[in-house]
């Protein structure tokens, strides 16, 4: 977080920031601000990025603002091997799959729980099959491939 953007990556974010200033007066509204953070690939919750988005101004931000927002929120993406190597800590049997209730259990009551609305849309992701099993490198590979809706701008 904080490291400033290539020449690339500034050229990027101007692009993607016209594309989104529709009304085309040089700023984008807090909502938008939020969606131009997840275009680029964060993946907040929506309460974490609520919580960033105090910080925007109610007028909105214009491209300067909208990258030092950017740099100061930034999270290195997860990648899908660590999150493979994660769902793999849980698979004692080492098999590639896991109990969707088992593994809806462990996330909404272990360490710091998860929120039961948000279990439920990772295993809306997982592909759980009539027994109740999902893979989860499919799933880990899917988590990591980010939200269908946005476009793509890698």
């Amino acid at each position: 977080a904080g490291d400033p953007l290539s020449k690339q990556q500034r050229q990027k974010v101007e692009d993607n920031f016209r594309l989104l200033d529709r009304d085309k007066d040089g700023k984008l509204s807090v909502q938008e601000v939020g969606i131009l953070h997840r275009a680029f690939g964060q993946n907040p919750t929506d309460e974490e990025l609520a919580e960033m988005l105090r910080a925007v101004p109610p007028g909105g931000l214009d491209v300067n603002g909208f990258v030092s927002f950017f740099t100061s929120n930034y999270r290195t993406p997860t990648s899908e091997g660590a999150l493979f190597k994660a769902f793999q800590v849980f698979d004692s049997e080492d098999i590639g799959i896991m109990n969707a209730e088992k593994f809806r259990d462990m996330l909404t009551s272990l360490g710091e729980p998860m929120p039961v609305e948000e279990v439920n849309a990772i295993l809306r992701e997982a592909e759980v099959d009539d027994r109740g099993f999902f893979d989860y490198k499919a799933l880990a590979k899917r988590l990591c491939e980010g939200p269908k809706q946005l476009p793509d701008i890698g």
